[in-house]
């Protein structure tokens, strides 16, 4: 014989936005404190420490999906967000995406004059995109530095002091 059981209700609008709350704050807390807690001595690479990297990471893939619509895995794949469908729309009407709105700002964006910081800097990126032979070019430039006595991390700090300051050499060089 089987007992009826009793009709379970369904949790009202304030129960489920608490619990939604609720989730959201234990996935921010635990996207914190997972890599903090995993980077605490003694380090080394266990069960503990791949269950709280598991869990940052599952944590971190929640918000993210709770905020656009994919996961990391749709993001670094480049999939399409989710179809949204209208609520009471008849099966055959047609679906609206998510990138089709962020498309229109993206476009309007576009659009709207834009102030330029360096105007020079176009051209430059321009002449250096025009340059047939830059590999040789940049040997050249390597070997001339190496001939000099700069090694290759006076070099890197070079391109770097040169990003930093918008393309300004530095003053040794001068």
């Amino acid at each position: 014989m089987s007992h009826p059981q009793a009709p379970q209700r369904q949790p009202t609008p304030s129960e489920t936005a608490n619990y939604a709350k609720a989730l959201h704050n234990t996935a921010v807390v635990t996207a914190i404190a997972c890599p903090i807690i995993a980077l605490l001595p003694p380090r080394k690479l266990d069960l503990l420490t791949l269950g709280l990297a598991g869990t940052g990471f599952y944590s971190t893939n929640f918000l993210l999906r709770e905020s656009t619509g994919r996961s990391v895995l749709q993001h670094l794949s480049g999939a399409q967000p989710p179809v949204f469908v209208k609520e009471g729309a008849p099966p055959n009407e047609p679906t609206v995406r998510v990138s089709e709105a962020v498309r229109e700002q993206t476009q309007e964006a576009l659009r709207r004059p834009k102030e330029v910081v360096r105007p020079s800097l176009a051209e430059e990126i321009q002449a250096s995109q025009h340059s047939k032979n830059w590999v040789e070019e940049r040997d050249r430039d390597v070997q001339d530095a190496l001939d000099v006595g700069k090694g290759f991390g006076d070099m890197i700090m070079d391109q770097i002091y040169e990003v930093v300051n918008w393309g300004k050499k530095s003053d040794d060089e001068d």
